[in-house]
């Protein structure tokens, strides 16, 4: 009995780091996901690129333009929330200095009636800086489209940096 304890003990002894190494290991999304086969979830995709193609025009009140009056934005690199057009534009102002350029790796889109839909995943930002260096950053995503007056607008907007660090997502040259 007690050599049957003793394995045991040192069975688990020899286990946690093993398992703390696994729990430490951020996970990364390194593909690019899929366009959807279904005719509305293409349609809810293309949103994305509507609003990606828009941060890469250099011009804010592009991507503003894409939010309904009434829109939330919780931004990725940023505190404050921002509820007004105004707010917004402030953000992507000082983003779109980095001029990002967005990737889906994972996304699953979700109809919430015929003019509601959710798109969430995960993300990735290649940033370049004033001096050309470039830096990448994978996020957290959902947008909320509610179509209004026949224009699908963004109502939520919710992005979060992934909370383990990704060294293979740091800084490049």
């Amino acid at each position: 009995m007690k050599l049957k304890s003793t394995a045991l003990a040192l069975f688990f002894v020899l286990s946690t780091p093993l398992a703390q190494a696994l729990e430490a290991t951020p996970y990364v999304y390194r593909t690019v996901a899929e366009q959807p086969q279904n005719l509305q979830d293409r349609e809810i995709a293309g949103l994305f690129d509507r609003w990606n193609s828009a941060l890469q025009t250099g011009n804010p009140q592009a991507v503003v333009s894409l939010y309904a009056a009434n829109a939330v934005l919780q931004p990725t690199v940023s505190n404050q929330v921002r509820s007004t057009h105004a707010q917004i534009q402030d953000y992507f102002e000082h983003f779109m200095a980095s001029r990002p350029v967005g990737q889906i790796n994972y996304r699953e889109i979700r109809h919430l009636g015929p003019d509601a839909a959710m798109d969430s995943g995960v993300y990735t930002f290649t940033l370049t800086a004033a001096d050309g260096k470039k830096q990448q950053v994978q996020a957290r995503y959902t947008f909320l489209y509610e179509r209004l007056g026949g224009q699908w607008k963004i109502l939520n907007h919710h992005s979060s940096a992934m909370p383990q660090v990704q060294p293979q997502l740091q800084a490049s040259h």
